[in-house]
């Protein structure tokens, strides 16, 4: 899609969104946003969200039902019984959470 990309603070993004926004519309780029230097969210102009979402789309049309994409923070579910499948889901974070605390 050929999207430039710049980095702001959410802070200056707050001081700055409307005309951050009147920019995003009338260029083909998006913005970064960083919370202590660490990325936290992306502006784009709706155009370029639909472009991009369409692209997708016509990327996923082409895998095959074997292939499940790697998406980072999700989870595969290998049964028929969700309502087990959410509980042990929940057992693992919450079994994470507390290694998480001893840890610290």
């Amino acid at each position: 899609m050929g999207l430039s990309q710049k980095s702001i603070g959410k802070t200056q993004a707050r001081k700055e969104f409307f005309p951050l926004v009147d920019a995003l519309n009338a260029s083909a780029s998006s913005v970064e946003i960083t919370d202590h230097d660490k990325p936290v969210a992306v502006i784009m102009s709706y155009q370029n969200y639909v472009a991009l979402t369409a692209k997708l789309c016509m990327l996923s049309k082409r895998s095959t039902v074997s292939e499940v994409p790697n998406l980072i923070g999700s989870i595969k579910i290998r049964t028929n019984n969700l309502e087990a499948a959410s509980q042990r889901a929940s057992d693992i974070f919450a079994k994470s959470l507390k290694d998480t605390r001893k840890k610290l």
